[in-house]
């Protein structure tokens, strides 16, 4: 018979594992939807996607599409449900912590990985909004130093253009702007230079965190490695397939193939909705996060799920 203590141990850890199954096999099924439900299909990478009740149909497939099957109905989940699944997860590994190294441990790995997370969010955001969307220009400090020392803005790298060459399906103009044509992404992927930076970037912030939270050095070098190539992954597998490219291979980032199982899943439609939102929205001013949802509703500019127009024109620029 097991020690009173394991046995106590192994009760919260079933409880989470149970939660998180559940949430995963009803996900469809508690899903509400804030737009018209999705009809989707899987062929080649993507398949064929159609929204309707909003007479309109949206481009869904990647490089390899081929003729899709009769499409499926799908809805997308709701915000409430995708924030419900994650904290299943956050809950499960918790418990398996908990079972395995005690309640002091568990609380500390509870506050570490949901700190690292708001982290990795926060900084999505800020990077989009502020340099991506040269957002930093607007603000008050870079007005001073402009009046005061002549510092210029900050200028595009390619993202302003990204927006400006992106069509309402998601689809890319073909008059394209001559400042990617350098880049076989077009500015939709992350090269492996560029995840470095990131991940230097988010380290700066979550080492000292993760250490006051108690966390050892190795335990907060292993979960910011696997935070960060998890967040490469996901967006390498969303964002070029999105505007229909080929999926980076592992010789320029983390290769877009290597979560392409998640393309099958409800926070995969919850996010591709979310970021076409962004594109939609008027000035791009919104749904900045792109695989880490949480800041948009921190600061208040998530502006939910944007239908596709009547008319596949270019989307609003991004207001400077």
């Amino acid at each position: 018979m097991a020690p009173r203590a394991s046995r106590s141990a192994a009760l919260p850890a079933a409880l989470a594992a149970v939660g998180l199954c559940a949430a995963c096999h009803y996900s469809l099924s508690f899903a509400v939807p804030r737009t018209p439900v999705v009809r989707a299909t899987q062929s080649g990478a993507f398949g064929q996607r159609q929204a309707i009740g909003a007479s309109q149909t949206t481009r869904f497939s990647g490089a390899a599409a081929v003729a899709a099957p009769e499409p499926v109905e799908q809805e997308v989940p709701s915000v409430g449900l995708i924030a419900f699944q994650g904290l299943s997860l956050l809950a499960a590994i918790t418990g398996g912590i908990y079972a395995t190294m005690g309640s002091k441990v568990a609380l500390q790995g509870f506050v570490g990985l949901a700190g690292l997370y708001v982290i990795m969010s926060v900084n999505e955001y800020l990077v989009h909004r502020y340099y991506q969307h040269l957002g930093i220009n607007k603000t008050p400090l870079l007005r001073w130093l402009r009046k005061s020392f002549g510092v210029g803005n900050l200028a595009s790298t390619g993202h302003v253009e990204h927006h400006a060459e992106t069509l309402d399906d998601m689809t890319l103009d073909q008059k394209p702007q001559k400042i990617l044509d350098a880049d076989p992404f077009r500015g939709t992927a992350f090269s492996w230079s560029v995840t470095a930076v990131m991940t230097f970037e988010i380290a700066l912030q979550s080492y000292p965190f993760l250490w006051l939270c108690g966390w050892s050095l190795k335990a907060s070098t292993i979960a910011l490695a696997v935070a960060m190539l998890l967040h490469a992954a996901v967006w390498q597998t969303l964002h070029p397939a999105m505007h229909e490219l080929a999926d980076p291979p592992l010789s320029y980032g983390m290769p877009g193939w290597s979560m392409a199982w998640l393309r099958k899943t409800a926070y995969f439609r919850f996010l591709w909705v979310n970021h076409e939102g962004h594109h939609r929205v008027a000035g791009a001013h919104g749904n900045y996060n792109v695989c880490c949802p949480l800041a948009d509703h921190m600061f208040g500019t998530y502006v939910g799920i944007i239908p596709a127009k009547a008319t596949n024109a270019l989307c609003p620029a991004i207001a400077q």
